[in-house]
């Protein structure tokens, strides 16, 4: 077999190989029990959350941003819409007010980290990790530090626990992110604007396309699904705490690093990214399979991001034709 012509094979289906290897290695370690339908329901479910937020945070790498505060907003507009529901004796009219205010909150906060990078020109790894705090403290008081429980109505439950043709109903809502984003992405001139300013912002400038109103609107949403994530998470946990989402952030960054999206802006795709959350999914569910303790768990996450940056790393200078082939003479 002539391997030149076999590498271009694996590059062009290296994702999906890469999640077979993955689906077998899992399967031959625990038979019977990884390799079943209940479970993969099961890592579906998990990757919902995250993958909601990763529909929304994937604009932000785009355009060479991050946003570290998902899980913060998320955790806040979970808790706002919570507070809401239980202060309107939880009618369905209620339920409809608080996840408004919730979606709102999170499309606030996206909007003043979007203020920040693109007026004041603050860094967005320094702007996002600070008010990552702050909206914290936020989801602190609303819930006055304390689980609020929200056994019904059953209008809320359902966007978290409800099931549809025996598949949850989260799953459905990550569908309909996942198509709304890969539409904007991929065939309207946002999207299109997207990678334009990720890729060069003072070229985007210069042809007529307003970076700042770019990252206005990829923060903004950004915001909204992480906040979406936050009140389906509320209703899949029928309750409100202040510390909800921690740690989520790393996830959604996992995912759409290890889908392909490059942390420098203008490159990656929400299919890759999907891919990432899925592989996140699997690895996160065979280490609880295999009985790996939890806080092992984070140590996994950060060596599969730092191997996906470097792999980034090598191939963009790879391409760029900067490394030397060979060996150097003396």
């Amino acid at each position: 077999m002539d391997i030149k012509k076999f590498n271009p094979l694996v590059m062009r289906f290296q994702k999906p190989l890469i999640l077979l290897a993955a689906v077998l290695l899992l399967s031959i370690l625990q038979p019977g029990v990884f390799l079943t339908s209940a479970n993969f329901k099961s890592i579906l479910l998990a990757i919902s959350i995250y993958g909601i937020m990763v529909c929304g945070s994937i604009y932000v790498i785009l355009i060479g941003g991050i946003d570290l505060a998902v899980g913060a907003t998320a955790a806040t507009a979970g808790a706002a819409a919570v507070v809401i529901i239980t202060a309107q004796n939880f009618t369905s009219g209620g339920v409809v007010l608080g996840i408004i205010v919730g979606l709102g909150s999170g499309i606030v906060a996206g909007l003043f980290h979007g203020v920040l990078v693109s007026v004041f020109q603050v860094p967005p790894f320094l702007i996002t990790l600070a008010t990552q705090n702050v909206v914290y403290g936020i989801a602190q008081l609303l819930t006055k530090n304390r689980v609020i429980n929200a056994l019904k109505p059953e209008s809320f439950t359902f966007l978290g626990g409800g099931r549809l043709f025996g598949v949850p109903f989260s799953v459905y809502i990550l569908a309909v992110c996942a198509l709304v984003s890969y539409f904007l992405l991929n065939h309207t001139k946002f999207g299109r604007d997207i990678y334009a300013v990720g890729g060069n912002k003072t070229a985007a400038d210069l042809s007529g396309i307003s970076s700042r109103k770019i990252t206005f609107l990829a923060y903004a949403i950004s915001g909204f699904t992480a906040a979406l994530a936050g009140i389906v998470l509320a209703s899949m946990n029928q309750q409100a705490v202040a510390k909800a989402a921690y740690g989520y952030e790393n996830d959604v960054l996992a995912a759409i690093v290890v889908g392909g999206t490059s942390l420098l802006g203008g490159e990656g795709s929400l299919q890759g990214a999907m891919f990432g959350a899925l592989l996140m999914g699997i690895i996160n569910n065979g280490l609880r399979l295999l009985g790996v303790p939890s806080i092992y768990h984070s140590v996994v996450k950060g060596m599969v991001i730092i191997a996906a940056v470097a792999v980034d790393t090598y191939s963009r200078y790879k391409n760029s034709g900067l490394l030397r082939r060979g060996k150097k003479r003396l």
